[in-house]
């Protein structure tokens, strides 16, 4: 599989100054950037600055990739030329919304011949958190990272550093906090484990059966950060033992959604859908296929599988 990185952080945090860092470094080591840039309608101008670097680039000028303009980024990821020992990275805007594009990026079956995400969020250490309405995105960038760097530490003072780094570790615990060279490790690692495994599995949902997304014949070659598990509900389950489970989700749930009926509707199903940091659960009704199953998928960082399996089997009691 080719190895995938999501390159997130606020506006001005250094993305692309960490993307010009890691690029050469993984160069050196055998691996080739092909890196997909979104950057609102100035993609084009920093797109010349990672070419020069020998890496292949390809510019997404427009709205965030996490919204208007992820069907173009997920067009550009399944159509893009397989080359052999490619990294492949994907830098966001500093306006994206990192659970909703993760979601995405984690189910999208035209995306099989690349590994789960590595997501990695630039941490401006001056500015980090006063940035006033902005501080909850910067939050969301940051919750869902498995990797995070913290730019112009050298610039503040101890108290300042610590101060950053104690509320990076209070959003994300799970989280590696380290430099460059550091991701660049955990991308060369990637590289290696995932190496003999042509695509990640489909997402599929038995009954009772809950899956990590790892090649079956390799399902302990190593071990991901970022996690996606499905689990199957029971044929009908209670309207409010649901939505309380669900608004219950532990933090480590970044996004969960699926397909329910309930025990006051049962010939009817819904697209459920839960986003971090909201308690509405959405509901929609849907038209569903012959084979479709009530289903639970949730996504995140260091999810507590069994947590979550006893929480979907309490529903059948």
């Amino acid at each position: 599989m080719i190895p995938l990185a999501l390159v997130a952080g606020f506006f001005g945090a250094g993305k692309t100054r960490f993307l010009t860092t890691i690029i050469p470094e993984l160069h050196a080591r055998g691996l080739r950037a092909q890196v997909l840039l979104n950057d609102f309608e100035s993609a084009e101008i920093d797109t010349t600055r990672l070419t020069e670097l020998s890496s292949v680039v390809t510019p997404l000028s427009g709205e965030c990739v996490c919204c208007s303009s992820l069907e173009d980024l997920l067009t550009a990821l399944a159509t893009m030329p397989h080359t052999p020992n490619a990294v492949t990275l994907i830098e966001a805007n500093g306006a994206t919304k990192t659970e909703e594009l993760l979601g995405r990026l984690t189910t999208d079956h035209r995306l099989a011949r690349y590994t789960l995400p590595l997501q990695v969020t630039i941490v401006d250490a001056k500015r980090w958190q006063k940035r006033w309405w902005h501080n909850a995105l910067e939050v969301n960038q940051t919750r869902t990272a498995t990797h995070v760097h913290v730019n112009w530490a050298e610039h503040v003072s101890d108290d300042r550093r610590a101060a950053v780094n104690d509320g990076i570790r209070t959003l994300n615990p799970h989280a590696a906090l380290g430099s460059p060279i550091d991701f660049v490790d955990a991308l060369e690692r990637l590289a290696v484990a995932s190496a003999d495994d042509e695509t990640r599995p489909t997402v599929a949902a038995p009954r009772t059966e809950g899956h990590h997304h790892h090649h079956p014949g390799h399902a302990h070659a190593h071990e991901h950060p970022f996690a996606s598990v499905v689990l199957g509900l029971p044929e009908t389950v209670s309207r409010d033992a649901f939505l309380a489970f669900i608004r219950a989700l532990p933090r480590a749930v970044v996004r969960a959604k699926g397909l329910v009926r309930f025990a006051d509707q049962p010939d009817a199903m819904f697209v459920w859908n839960r986003v971090d940091g909201r308690k509405v659960v959405s509901l929609d009704r849907s038209v569903p296929h012959a084979t479709s199953q009530p289903v639970a998928l949730f996504i995140g960082v260091g999810l507590p599988v069994d947590e979550l399996r006893a929480g979907v089997e309490s529903l059948g009691a």
